[in-house]
């Protein structure tokens, strides 16, 4: 079973707000959400229930679509911890450039601990 951690502290971080908000504000995307990171945890990767995609140098995509909404959750895994690095609300199909590259710089904070 994998650990899930929030960047940069552990149970603190952009990723956690942003789920927090969610909770309050759209439920039932959150709970999927909650879901599929309890499947991850469980499963890992290559889980069959949850939509997740490699990205390159060890950059991960959790994927959900809900409502009309793509919600994404990038993270990178170390040691047997899943660490949520960035996440975004899109309705394209392209993820943006800048959000790529936060989601990277995070990993490498991350992969140096």
């Amino acid at each position: 079973m994998l650990e899930i951690l929030y960047y940069p502290e552990g149970s603190r971080g952009p990723v956690r707000e942003y789920l927090d908000r969610l909770a309050k504000d759209r439920p039932k995307a959150f709970a999927r959400l909650a879901l599929d990171l309890e499947v991850l945890a469980a499963e890992g990767g290559r889980s069959q229930q949850i939509t997740v995609r490699p990205l390159g140098s060890k950059l991960w995509e959790l994927k959900r679509e809900y409502d009309g909404i793509q919600y994404r959750l990038f993270f990178g895994i170390r040691r047997g911890i899943v660490w949520l690095l960035h996440n975004l609300e899109k309705k394209s199909a392209k993820t943006p450039k800048d959000d790529l590259e936060l989601a990277r710089k995070r990993l490498k904070e991350v992969m140096r601990q």
